[in-house]
């Protein structure tokens, strides 16, 4: 069975990557092909919610007093990366401004031809939220990888959580992105959360799984809720991450091998 890698991206901060990361972990867990996470950004947040235990943090990079010593250390620090992903599946989760050092390192290190050549298949989700800039953030992603991973499937997940799209329905940005769905694209919506828990679950570090598990009278102690305003939001979380699972759920299980 050949070996995948997931990765998420875009410069612009605040996209849902971390979360849509939770979601996918989740989903290949329960098709039995556990992923082995990765973040590269130095808030960590993927391992502040499933446990720095689970997750391997690369951060951004050689610290300036390593670089100083060996300035070749700005593309070989990134190294490891591509050995955990010629191991085994994996989940890269790539903080904001992140994106721009890791393809330069690719592009140098011909990586999506490396992944070609030993059977790793890619799929690389972009989430891009209802904002200007996130929006052309994510299309200059798509852009790049486009080039430097040919051979990888792109999605872009239109993350409603802050705000629809139809206000930018004609604008020319969603002109390129109609004109690169010819071109393979994958374009999915991704729903916001409208749990009456969701704030105290970011505030709580709580993973999909925990969500799931949580006693109504246990959350309803450790939030200030009533316990029926508790199981309510219990409830709209797992609904919320139903309707994810309905819409990621095929491209999982269609991942090519």
């Amino acid at each position: 069975m050949s070996m995948h890698t997931v990765w998420i991206m875009n410069g612009k901060g605040g996209v849902g990557k971390s979360s849509l990361m939770m979601v996918l972990a989740w989903l290949y867990d329960n098709m039995g092909r556990p992923l082995r996470l990765i973040d590269v950004d130095d808030k960590a947040k993927l391992a502040e919610f499933v446990g720095h235990d689970s997750v391997l943090s690369l951060r951004i990079g050689a610290d300036a007093e390593a670089l100083r010593v060996d300035p070749s250390l700005a593309y070989s620090y990134w190294d490891q990366l591509a050995a955990e992903i010629l191991d085994g599946d994996t989940g890269v989760d790539l903080g904001a401004n992140m994106d721009r050092h890791i393809l330069q390192w690719a592009q140098k290190s011909d990586l999506g031809e490396v992944l070609a050549e030993s059977g790793v298949t890619m799929d690389i989700y972009v989430p891009v939220t209802a904002d200007p800039l996130a929006v052309t953030g994510g299309i200059d992603v798509l852009d790049a990888v486009a080039k430097i991973f040919p051979d990888s499937r792109r999605i872009l997940v239109l993350n409603r959580f802050a705000g629809h799209f139809n206000a930018y329905e004609s604008t020319p940005e969603f002109n390129r992105i109609a004109a690169m769905r010819t071109e393979g694209l994958i374009v999915v919506g991704m729903d916001g959360c409208h749990s009456e828990a969701w704030t105290d679950f970011e505030r709580m570090k709580l993973p999909p799984s925990r969500i799931l598990a949580l006693n109504a009278a246990k959350l309803a102690q450790q939030t200030g809720l009533g316990i029926l305003a508790a199981k309510r939001a219990v409830g709209d979380y797992a609904s919320w991450l139903k309707q994810l699972q309905q819409e990621f759920a095929p491209l999982v299980a269609l991942r090519p091998d």
